[in-house]
């Protein structure tokens, strides 16, 4: 018999080695990438160093690429170079060739640059060429209402957030909202009789706004109203007991001013005949009595309090402050200090970024959520 059978078999065998090597092979070979694509994985692992570095060799290499330009740029915005991004987004719309969504991103962040660079009056007629083009693109006004807002522009602010207001459909609460915050704004940069106008145009249209009671009243007080000041307080109190909180203060300020501190014990009851269960207004009240040397009413407020609320660090020194004053105990000047110190440090934070400030704001300055800020103590 032959052997020339064996013949294909062995082939056949060298040919099934030889696939499996080349396939070994190509699974083991490292894939080289372009810069281009390091760049990006840069920015996934959050490498802005290393990405700006190979987006810098990829526009080098490849001129027409001009997304890397664009992301070029827009690293170059975010690590303070912002002129250096304006130079890139103006050479890339000296092109010719480019789609129309192209220049239109291009146009996007070069407002975005003059934004930073504070050259507001370009961004603004560089945003509104946008919306000529794109009439309900929602990104291109919010940059416009962010621009207004940077430039103390509050008339054409809220004009902007009317027509997003419409062609978005937020809820009339929300617009009412920002007018508020303007009116905010304008009188922190000394506008007073502007942020007046405003308020008063938004009470009329929502006598129980919370925010633009309380505005209100900073600015009747401020102006020496104390009296018109005191009554919209008041109403504060009376629309939102959850609100209070805000206006105890306030309201305390301006009773001590006329000469009537003791009405304080009369809005605190007031509060707490309708909501008994206000463990705020109860701190308050018994506060109230501890500076008055009214103890013993004092002991027996906190005493139901404690009861009702054991995990109120703050009503807890504060029975435990009364205890001692009633013993007559050499430490009570020291606790009270900390006390004191407790309600000094006092804080507004931000529920969603966790932002903070000394005063309610109807506005996080962070992440611009709307009424997100909560009070703290003992921070």
């Amino acid at each position: 018999m032959s052997g020339y059978w064996i013949i294909p078999i062995v082939l056949g065998c060298l040919f099934i080695l030889l696939l499996i090597f080349l396939l070994i092979m190509k699974k083991n070979r490292r894939v080289k990438t372009s810069p281009y694509e390091e760049a990006l994985i840069s920015l996934i692992d959050g490498d802005e160093e290393q990405a700006l570095k190979n987006f810098q060799k990829t526009v080098l290499e490849d001129s027409d690429n001009v997304e890397a330009y664009i992301r070029l740029a827009e690293l170059l915005r975010k690590r303070s170079d912002p002129s250096k991004a304006l130079q890139i987004h103006r050479y890339l719309l000296a092109r010719r060739g480019l789609a129309k969504t192209t220049i239109n991103r291009i146009l996007f962040q070069t407002a975005r640059d003059y934004l930073v660079l504070k050259a507001y009056q370009k961004a603004t007629d560089t945003l509104k060429r946008l919306l000529k083009s794109e009439r309900q693109n929602e990104q291109y006004y919010k940059l416009l209402l962010l621009t207004y807002e940077k430039s103390s522009l509050w008339n054409d602010a809220i004009e902007t957030f009317r027509k997003m207001a419409k062609l978005f459909n937020y809820q009339k609460e929300r617009l009412f909202n920002f007018e508020v915050y303007a009116a905010y704004e304008a009188k922190k940069k000394g506008n007073k009789d502007w942020a007046v106008k405003v308020l008063k145009r938004v009470l009329k249209m929502k006598p129980d706004n919370i925010p633009a009671l309380i505005y209100s009243g900073d600015i009747e007080y401020s102006n020496g109203n104390i009296e018109e000041a005191t009554q919209l307080y008041k109403k504060i109190i009376e629309l939102d007991t959850e609100s209070a909180y805000i206006v105890f203060p306030r309201i305390m300020k301006a009773f001590f001013d006329k000469g009537e501190f003791q009405k304080m014990e009369e809005t605190y009851k007031d509060v707490l005949e309708r909501y008994p269960d206000d463990y705020k207004t109860t701190i308050s009240l018994a506060d109230y009595y501890l500076k008055m040397g009214r103890l013993n009413e004092a002991q027996e407020l906190l005493k139901n309090g404690v009861e009702s609320h054991p995990d109120s660090i703050e009503m807890c020194l504060l029975q435990l402050l009364t205890e001692m004053e009633l013993a007559k105990n050499d430490s009570v000047a020291a606790l009270r200090h900390i006390i004191d110190v407790y309600k000094k440090r006092e804080i507004f934070r931000c529920k969603r970024c966790g932002s903070i400030s000394k005063e309610f704001i109807i506005r996080c300055p962070e992440c611009k959520e709307w009424e997100t800020y909560k009070l703290e103590k003992g921070v």
